[in-house]
């Protein structure tokens, strides 16, 4: 087991000493062809370094303004979580890498521009890139109509773009040697979508322009430290003996990397010593292709993928010369069966997936490459592969993937595409929750259908579920007006359509649909697709769930209900309310409250236990981690007249089993209610 030094780098507080600019301020884009190098240099210290989370779809990856791929461990926010949601991080860092032989005022010098080399996580991110902002952040694009981020620009449903320069010099904190630029600007372009199997991959763009003497031999590269590990099960993060647990591979036809976790080889002689379902998905790392060339071409393009135990300032890639010679070997390491050296437990891999030569890039030129970062572990990839284990596997459900964003990048990222999910509200009431959603989707078109104006939109489907990345289907509405009468269903609209459109914040709905006899104070999962009428050559397509998918608690709303009540009381810690491992996981219900209140809770004593002010039309549940973790879940919605204690009290230790008293009293009309609820708690739980 390897132990990480977890540090604070000081260096980064001069260079992060810009504030981050907000997610949705303007970025100041390059115009095309890319401004000449004066154009940075005039911007000045008009810099800003910024990350974000890219989260669309079923992928959760942080990304940055400055090379670097992840968050480096230093917080429990996707690195790269995938699914989404399900605390399965397979990520500690990744970073873009560069290298060519080049030339400066000192002369001729083979160089690598890194993103990422083996360190310490929980550093700086931002210190361990020899890359430096080129811009104010991180700025978002969408092709769906109705998002904030619409432009006609767009490439896919959720577009990133940032950029990036290896000029000034910078050395990163890892670095053994003075960095020396290469002169060159990266824009980097990230696309999601969330439909079908395009749900399961990222893309990362990358366009590098020279901006200095002309580069040659060119090779441009993705680092990884991929790791697989359930974080939601470590009440210490990062854990201690999580990093050696690794089964890799690679798929040659299509440059394909995979990674998964395995508790203890050896893999190809008793595979069950894995114990693949304590953190099941299976991830990938494909090379797309680059402009110029053809990756296929042996004689045009070497395609490299180089693995290594895990080893910060080893003396094997501490110089720019040997990262060099690394991304251009042209070899791929025979990783099936896995080396005993990066084998689990045995080893710790690192790899580099690497593409090249570009033999000559002049000044003002450039080149691009794309990668997909891609996952195959979802309940339903698990179900099936369980069902038909002759023929479905994960690793066979990765690689339909994988062709699947072959062929997007072959279209240019022009691909056949669902109508949007419309916009979705969902009220909390009593025991059910009202759906309210709009038709924008009726009316929005796709410009690879062949179907008049484009407009293929059929119908509308409705989820809900218990598990945010597995929602059950619950009903089916589409159009049964000729030509979109052929899916079978032909229900029309007139069960859900509102006699009148309701506005509710500002948007105007048109349809409604109630689920009811659900249980109060459980947290469900909510969403309304839209799906077209497809082809004989494509399938009818779905729209994301992820595009409007929110988070309801069914509670008693105003009129509904008497007097306050708390519930379950007496509270049980191991019951299945909430038996959740962690102290501060748990909670317990107010209901019936008036819209604006104060709530205090004490002992039998009189001793004052916690105190909230409560205001209905704001309280989101974000005080009791259990109810709505804002980090790492989905928009909450709740009824207005419910709050979730997490049973911390106010000096912030957790509250002891016994019998506790309530006051809530309500600040409009300074009446108030009284009451006493029990605790029963376990003395296993950890905060």
């Amino acid at each position: 087991m390897r132990l990480r030094r977890v540090f604070t780098a000081l260096a980064a507080v001069a260079v992060l000493a810009s504030p981050v600019r907000a997610a949705n301020e303007d970025h100041p884009y390059y115009p095309e062809p890319f401004a000449a190098p004066q154009a940075v240099q005039a911007i000045g210290d008009s810099i800003a370094f910024g990350a974000r989370v890219f989260g669309h779809n079923l992928v959760g990856m942080t990304i940055t303004n400055y090379g670097f791929i992840g968050n480096n461990f230093t917080s429990r926010s996707p690195s790269l979580e995938y699914p989404l949601g399900s605390g399965y991080e397979h990520l500690v860092r990744g970073g873009l890498w560069v290298g060519s032989v080049a030339a400066d005022d000192n002369g001729a010098f083979i160089g690598v521009s890194a993103g990422a080399v083996d360190g310490s996580q929980g550093g700086s991110a931002a210190a361990a890139t020899e890359f430096t902002p080129a811009g104010l952040g991180v700025t978002a694009r969408s092709t769906l109509p109705n998002s904030v981020y619409f432009s006609p620009d767009a490439k896919s449903e959720n577009d990133f773009i940032s950029f990036f320069s290896d000029r000034p010099a910078k050395k990163s904190i890892e670095g053994r040697e003075d960095h020396r630029p290469l002169g060159i600007l990266v824009r980097q372009e990230n696309y999601q979508w969330a439909f079908s199997s395009y749900n399961h991959f990222a893309i990362f763009h990358y366009v590098i322009t020279n901006q200095g003497p002309p580069l040659r031999d060119v090779y441009v590269g993705l680092y990884n430290e991929m790791i697989s590990v359930n974080k939601g099960s470590q009440s210490i993060w990062p854990a201690g003996g999580i990093f050696s647990k690794k089964e890799i591979g690679w798929v040659d036809s299509l440059d394909l990397f995979t990674e998964r976790f395995c508790r203890a080889g050896p893999v190809a002689t008793i595979p069950a010593n894995c114990f693949y379902s304590i953190c099941p998905p299976l991830m990938g790392i494909k090379l797309l292709g680059v402009k110029p060339g053809n990756i296929k071409n042996p004689l045009d393009k070497k395609v490299t993928l180089a693995s290594w135990s895990y080893s910060p300032g080893s003396a094997a890639r501490d110089e720019d010369a040997e990262k060099y010679s690394i991304m251009s070997s042209g070899q791929k390491v025979n990783l099936s069966p896995i080396p005993d050296s990066l084998g689990p437990v045995s080893g710790d891999p690192v790899e580099l997936l690497a593409v090249g030569p570009f033999s000559q890039i002049n000044t003002g030129d450039s080149v691009s490459v794309d990668f997909a970062y891609l996952g195959s572990g979802t309940a339903d990839d698990l179900k099936r592969a369980s069902d038909n284990p002759s023929q479905v596997s994960q690793l066979s459900i990765l690689i339909d993937r994988a062709r699947v964003a072959q062929k997007a990048y072959d279209l240019d990222y022009v691909v056949p595409v669902p109508p949007p999910s419309p916009r979705f509200k969902v009220i909390a009431r009593d025991h059910a929750l009202d759906y309210y959603w709009d038709d924008l989707p009726e009316a929005t078109s796709d410009p690879t259908s062949t179907a008049p104006g484009g407009r293929d939109f059929e119908g509308y489907r409705i989820y809900l579920g218990e598990d945010r990345n597995s929602l059950g289907f619950i009903q089916q509405f589409d159009l049964a007006v000729a030509p979109h009468d052929t899916t079978g269903f032909n229900t029309g609209f007139a069960a859900v359509q509102l006699p009148a459109p309701v506005v509710i914040d500002g948007v105007t709905y048109r349809y409604k649909y109630t689920i009811d006899h659900l249980r109060d104070g459980f947290k469900y999962f909510a969403a309304v697709t839209s799906y077209d009428l497809g082809t004989t050559e494509i399938e009818s397509l779905e729209s994301g769930q992820t595009q409007n998918e929110v988070m309801a608690v069914p509670a008693p709303a105003a009129g509904e209900g008497g007097g306050v009540t708390v519930f379950p009381n007496p509270y049980r810690v191991e019951a299945s309310w909430d038996s959740q491992k962690n102290a501060r996981d748990h909670y317990l219900w107010f209901a019936n409250l008036p819209e604006r209140c104060m709530i205090r809770l004490y002992t039998l004593a009189g001793d004052l236990v916690y105190e909230y002010d409560f205001d209905g039309a704001t309280y989101t549940g974000a005080n009791a981690r259990g109810v709505y973790n804002p980090s790492s879940d989905l928009k909450s919605t709740l009824s207005g007249r419910t709050f979730g204690w997490d049973m911390i009290t106010k000096q912030g230790q957790a509250a002891a089993t016994g019998l506790y008293m309530w006051s809530v009293e309500d600040k409009g009309t300074k009446k108030r209610q009284l009451g006493k609820f029990l605790i029963v708690k376990s003395d296993r739980e950890t905060f």
